[in-house]
């Protein structure tokens, strides 16, 4: 939901206010170079080279082979590891065949002095550079409206799905709390923040349960399509309704057909949301906890709850 609400933080000491006219300060996920990225930009910046070289040859994938795989060929390797020469072989080919890379391999030789580098923490390093990045968001935006957070003031930022609205515990100051909710509570800021927190979360987390995460993604897709709010909606008959009487099932499939980009796919998606609006309607909203989520933020940084790993400022990267 695009929320154009525009507000200016009123800032102690009558600093200037910023007026943010429908733009989020914060983005729930951001562009970050990880090692992974670096490490397959120099293997394509170093084999797109080899690659022209290559062509020189009137059989270029013979030649890799020579290089690699022939022991008793001019050409061959032998200052490679056998891991090394099945690194650039592999990068080669790949080049040879469809003019780009593609099948990376971080045993190349030009990674010979550098630490193992494992695939498997991706993932974690991603959130631990997404979260940095937040967090430097939302520092940007407290101190361009003068909020000043005293330090190891340990705040809780608490939001609830439905309207997206954060509420601020942690701190006896009443007057920092408001500046700070009403500040978050502009443009599309909280939502963003809260697509943080979920992006963020681990298997172990115990803010989320199966059901309650369905039901959020339930709720905010018919919200998506149709504009309107479960919770808001009454059930007559064992089906959420309109104000008009309208069943909100029937106008949820109305407008997936309307859209060109939902419509090819809106027999699926009315069959997969269709079950869980049925279920919900017979058993009432409120039969299933709402996806309510908080995070922590002290010095500088957001950090985790409920979870045994903490991508906040505290966090490094093995």
């Amino acid at each position: 939901m695009n929320i154009n609400t525009s507000y200016s933080a009123g800032a102690s000491n009558n600093q200037s206010r910023i007026d943010y006219k429908g733009q989020s300060a914060i983005k729930s996920t951001n562009e970050v170079m990880t090692e992974s990225d670096r490490r397959m930009k120099i293997l394509d910046e170093k084999y797109e080279k080899i690659n022209e070289q290559n062509k020189r040859f009137k059989n270029p994938q013979g030649h890799i082979h020579d290089k690699y795989r022939n022991s008793n060929s001019p050409y061959f390797r032998s200052d490679l590891t056998k891991v090394e020469r099945e690194a650039a072989y592999t990068m080669e080919i790949g080049w040879a065949n469809s003019g780009k890379g593609g099948q990376y391999d971080f045993n190349d030789a030009i990674f010979r002095n550098e630490k193992r580098y494992d695939p498997t923490q991706e993932s974690v390093e991603k959130k631990i550079l997404n979260r940095q990045k937040v967090n430097e968001q939302l520092q940007d935006l407290f101190s361009k409206n003068g909020i000043i957070i005293p330090k190891n003031t340990n705040l809780t930022f608490t939001i609830d799905p439905n309207n997206f609205k954060l509420v601020v515990s942690g701190s006896t100051d009443e007057s920092l709390i408001r500046q700070i909710e009403d500040l978050l509570n502009t443009t599309n800021n909280t939502r963003e923040l809260f697509f943080h927190i979920m992006k963020s979360r681990n298997e172990d987390s115990t803010q989320f349960t199966s059901d309650s995460l369905a039901k959020f993604h339930l709720v905010n897709q018919i919200k998506t399509v149709t504009g309107y709010n479960l919770k808001d909606l009454s059930i007559v008959n064992g089906q959420f309704v309109t104000d008009n009487g309208t069943n909100i099932f029937d106008l949820y499939k109305e407008e997936l057909l309307k859209n060109p980009y939902t419509a090819e796919n809106a027999r699926i998606a009315a069959s997969h949301y269709g079950a869980q609006l049925f279920d919900l309607a017979k058993n009432g909203f409120d039969s299933i906890p709402d996806l309510v989520l908080s995070i922590g933020y002290q010095n500088g940084s957001l950090q985790d709850i409920g979870q045994k790993e903490n991508y906040g400022i505290k966090r490094t990267i093995d």
